[in-house]
């Protein structure tokens, strides 16, 4: 059994991230300081000689610059893409990257639009080509990192990173699909550590404390750190997992819409599927609910959690601290931790892909059942409000707001259930 640490002690120690297995305060929400971690993400944004692109000159000549003609054509915004990335300084490869997606795409909608039979097609053509070698040649990590601290700037400065047109965060996820798995594993792991090192923070809360803890304390048995393999990103029983020894592989999900502070909650989120695993010995559906339970016991706590997410609504309604992206940010994960009949869902499909037996569904689905229509909170509750916790930290959120009051009271019951079940019996 492992030890879990309990709200107050200040000792820790953050878990060294195994090697993947596979070779592949009150300061408001716009603070500059609110997004820790932030310079980190562009330690290993270093530069590398591109593919040869044709220069601005170049292009024009080689696609007949012809005087009072070009301006009142297509071509011009392929100028104005390739004079953008010209403009560039010699800095971040994130910025790179995008202008060059600006290149690509600006590239592909003139030829798109002339089809073969202008005669700018084929240096429109070769331009695209070269820019999407150019493209190829830059570090996806060094860009991935690039790219979410550019968000992070956004946030601190109260923008919304949805409505940004450069879409940084579908990069970054584009960007992190090419990075070899030895280089992922060990990128997130620094994430993971990152995450650890929030208890360094004289401001953190003792609730979101004793939870890093307890996520701290399984890290070790997550092995593999990976781009989603053509599914969802999520936690999952490792193929080779076994109830003595327990191996978790990690699917990540890159698209981090809110830079670091997504990504950090995003890994709470994760690594809370496999404390409470640990703790309620659930099946590999990570049902959050103790191993036995009935189905009275279950619809009580269903109840209870589904009551829980209804005072964080009605404490989030309104709430001036909050901008509109950290309000749609807080509302996905309250409704996403009690969506109704998710765990007959779950419970549906990893039968069907015969990861739990006939007895292990037919019990879940009764459970499912049992919770009406807050079967979610049965799969997802502990994990957004771990998530949020993270969320609310790295936002410097006021720690007297009603919100958040009544997020850590909720974190500090889950978290109070989760070591109880984890306890063994003789000390109760």
């Amino acid at each position: 059994m492992r030890s879990h640490e309990v709200p107050g002690q200040q000792a820790h120690s953050t878990p060294h991230v195994t090697p993947a297995r596979n070779d592949r305060g009150n300061r408001g929400p716009h603070s500059p300081g609110a997004l820790q971690g932030t310079a980190g993400n562009a330690v290993v944004s270093r530069m590398i000689t591109v593919s040869r692109m044709m220069t601005e000159d170049e292009f024009k000549q080689g696609t007949g610059a012809i005087a009072g003609r070009r301006g009142h054509s297509e071509i011009t915004k392929v100028d104005q893409a390739l004079k953008a990335f010209y403009a560039l300084p010699d800095t971040g490869q994130g910025a790179r990257w995008l202008a060059l997606r600006d290149i690509i795409r600006a590239c592909g909608d003139y030829v798109a639009h002339k089809g073969d039979g202008g005669s700018r097609v084929g240096g429109t053509r070769r331009l695209g080509e070269q820019a999407a070698a150019a493209q190829g040649q830059l570090d996806p990590e060094a860009v991935f990192r690039d790219l979410l601290t550019e968000i992070d700037l956004a946030m601190s400065k109260g923008e919304n990173p949805d409505y940004d047109p450069r879409m940084q965060a579908g990069e970054a996820q584009k960007a992190a699909q090419t990075i070899p798995a030895d280089r992922f594993h060990a990128m997130m792991g620094e994430f993971v550590q990152k995450l650890g090192a929030l208890r360094d923070d004289e401001t953190l809360p003792a609730e979101t404390h004793a939870v890093i803890g307890e996520l701290m304390a399984v890290v070790p048995l997550v092995t593999v750190m990976q781009y989603p393999q053509g599914g969802m990103g999520g936690m999952k029983l490792g193929p080779d997992a076994t109830d003595d020894d327990p191996a978790f592989t990690f699917n990540v999900d890159t698209q981090a819409r809110g830079g670091t502070s997504f990504l950090l909650g995003h890994i709470a989120h994760e690594l809370t599927h496999v404390a409470a695993h640990q703790a309620f010995g659930s099946s590999p559906v990570m049902e959050l609910v103790q191993s036995g339970a009935t189905d009275e016991e279950v619809a009580a706590l269903a109840a209870e959690r589904k009551q829980s997410l209804a005072d964080l609504k009605a404490a989030l309604t309104g709430n001036p601290e909050f901008d509109d992206f950290q309000q749609s940010m807080l509302k996905e994960k309250l409704v996403y931790g009690g969506q109704p009949q998710k765990l007959e869902m779950y419970a549906s499909s990893f039968a069907a892909a015969k990861k739990i037996s006939a007895e292990q569904k037919e019990r879940l689905v009764g459970w499912g059942k049992a919770a009406g229509d807050a079967s979610g909170t049965l799969v997802e509750y502990d994990t957004v409000l771990n998530q949020m916790l993270i969320y609310l930290h790295m936002w410097q959120t006021s720690q007297d707001n009603p919100f958040y009051v009544l997020l850590r009271a909720a974190a500090r019951t889950a978290y109070d259930r989760r070591s109880s079940a984890r306890r063994p019996a003789s000390d109760g």
